[in-house]
């Protein structure tokens, strides 16, 4: 039987010349990878949960740091005048969905690998799916929305552009 490999299509890089556009359409990857985690978690075994697996640990280990470096590094610091309460609660939120996601890719490894999931896989992967699920709540419902009435055009260009500098 030929390997199965499961990918998930990145994003055009002209989307970047609107930071919130882009990262409301990394959120929609977001979610549909999201999912991809609950079913496996839900069923760990099959012939195509280790491609699903790899790329799960792929997106944790390298996407998603990066957005979530563009949002902590580009996004957040240009909000903090005019949301400092939001600023704090993400910035504090930011811990806990480090620490579950670093748990997640572990736990994915071995399923990657084509074993079985370790004990407390199901319930680590879908407290991280409930948390960032939330998580991409609040920055649709009020930190996207927030960016674009408070943030001018420079702004917006400073972040386009160092969004376009990390993934170079």
């Amino acid at each position: 039987m030929d390997a199965v490999e499961a990918e998930v299509g990145g994003l055009g890089s002209d989307l970047l010349a609107d930071p919130c556009a882009f990262l409301a359409a990394e959120h929609g990857r977001q979610r549909a990878l999201l999912g991809h985690l609950e079913r496996l978690a839900r069923r760990a075994h099959g012939a195509a949960q280790p491609a699903i697996a790899k790329a799960l640990v792929a997106w944790l280990a390298c996407e998603l740091p990066l957005h979530l470096t563009d949002e902590a590094d580009s996004l957040m610091p240009r909000l903090a005048a005019a949301a400092p309460a939001l600023v704090v609660r993400l910035e504090a939120e930011d811990l806990a969905l480090r620490d579950l996601r670093q748990k997640v890719r572990e736990a994915l490894a071995p399923i990657a690998a084509g074993h079985a999931a370790p004990d407390g896989f199901a319930a680590t992967a879908l407290a991280f799916a409930q948390l960032y699920r939330q998580r991409l709540a609040t920055e649709e419902g009020e930190v996207l929305p927030t960016a674009r009435r408070v943030l001018d055009a420079a702004a917006f260009d400073a972040i386009a552009a160092e969004m376009r500098q990390r993934r170079n």
